[in-house]
């Protein structure tokens, strides 16, 4: 009896220590894995929202409220006919069925964004192009407007390159884009390298417009890389012959 006995409280220790073992493990296993979560839930936290636009409600970007010193009535009374019209527009298309972001309100969106900058109501307006270049993603026109925006208004590098690298992934044939681009690294950046490469890539993309040639050179002789400036001239000269006359600008 003894013996089963003490048997009997053997078997029981050694179920209770393997029991033990398990919620030992069990436990390591959610510390671990809690871990995990917050360890991925900190990082996303800190990661910047890289989709703004989704957030926003453009039917409460609808006021007119200026806010720019020194309009004359008529400005304001121009500015008010073209959101006034846009919004009739927009109001319209809603009660035919029209979701906000439906082709039939594409450009009375960009309208009301239109007269909101023509009034100096800049948090309005950059709110509205942030919605729309996230709801239109083939358009190049607010992502352009928004690298401008941060370039000119309110100072903010990386994003307006974020924006016109958004706005020439969706148009690389537009000039004005380009130059803007282009503008920021030169004049926000400082920095020469960026500025050219931008120009270049408008000309592997254009070749046949003379705006990017023209640009670049003038800006390669300002700094005073003459030598790439000919460079520059001389490939377009080879596929253009007849317009030879562009090595006059190296005569400057």
């Amino acid at each position: 009896m003894l013996v089963s006995w003490n048997l009997l409280i053997i078997y029981q220790f050694n179920n209770l220590f393997n029991y033990m073992k398990k919620v030992f493990i069990l436990l390591i296993v959610l510390i671990i894995i809690g871990g995990g979560v917050y360890y991925y839930l900190s990082t996303q936290k800190a990661e910047p929202d890289s989709r703004p636009g989704l957030k926003i409600n453009p039917e409460e970007l609808i006021v007119f409220e200026v806010k720019k010193e020194n309009m004359s009535e008529y400005q304001k009374d121009n500015a008010f006919q073209l959101f006034t019209n846009a919004k009739n527009i927009i109001s319209s298309n809603k009660e035919s069925g029209y979701d906000n972001e439906d082709d039939a309100n594409y450009y009375a969106w960009l309208e009301i964004a239109s007269a909101q900058k023509l009034i100096g109501d800049y948090e309005r307006v950059e709110k509205l192009w942030l919605w729309f270049t996230e709801v239109y993603p083939g358009n190049s026109i607010s992502p352009a407007n928004l690298g401008d925006f941060y370039k000119s208004f309110v100072v903010d590098r990386e994003k307006s390159e974020k924006y016109y690298q958004i706005a020439l992934e969706r148009e690389e044939h537009d000039f004005q884009i380009y130059y803007g681009f282009y503008e920021l690294y030169r004049y926000v950046f400082e920095d020469e390298d960026k500025a050219i490469a931008v120009l270049e890539d408008g000309i592997k993309n254009n070749p046949d417009s003379k705006n990017y040639v023209n640009e670049l050179v003038s800006y390669l002789l300002e700094i005073d890389r003459k030598q790439k400036a000919s460079e520059v001239i001389e490939a377009w000269i080879e596929n253009h012959p007849e317009d030879y006359s562009m090595r006059v600008k190296l005569e400057g």
